[in-house]
């Protein structure tokens, strides 16, 4: 008689249930969270190649390769990127005495992105953006 009433007891099902789903949740909406930082990041890198592009195509001698360097990484850390990150990280295509000549001028940022909550699963990626604006 006991061992049927233990059959009907579901009293416990809905936590059993529980505990067996919130690690997949809780994985899914890191994952959310980390896909969203990456994006933005990504995008901010976007519109900083963009003006930094546009900078180096201005026909004016007193904008150096370093000041749109200097430029684009003051924009990149005052978005919370860190200076260290960029060792490297931007590029133009034109460069030293080829500075201001006819063509096409494309910046280039590589950061690398560490993830918050995976990195010890996961290795770092290196975001890229590049932009292209035409010297005239």
């Amino acid at each position: 008689m006991k061992i049927r009433r233990l059959r009907r007891d579901t009293k416990g099902q809905a936590l059993v249930e529980f505990a067996l789903v919130l690690p997949i949740l809780l994985l899914l909406i890191l994952g959310i969270i980390e896909f969203g930082r990456a994006w933005n990041l990504a995008q901010m890198m976007s519109d900083v190649a963009r003006e930094g592009t546009r900078r180096a195509v201005i026909a004016d001698p007193t904008i150096t390769e370093q000041s749109v360097k200097d430029f684009m990484a003051g924009k990149l850390e005052s978005a919370g990127v860190p200076i260290e990150a960029l060792t490297g990280g931007i590029t133009f295509s034109q460069t030293g005495a080829n500075w201001h000549k006819d063509g096409d001028q494309v910046a280039t940022i590589r950061i690398p992105y560490s993830w918050m909550f995976f990195g010890r699963a996961l290795p770092p990626i290196t975001l890229t953006s590049s932009f292209t604006m035409r010297m005239e």
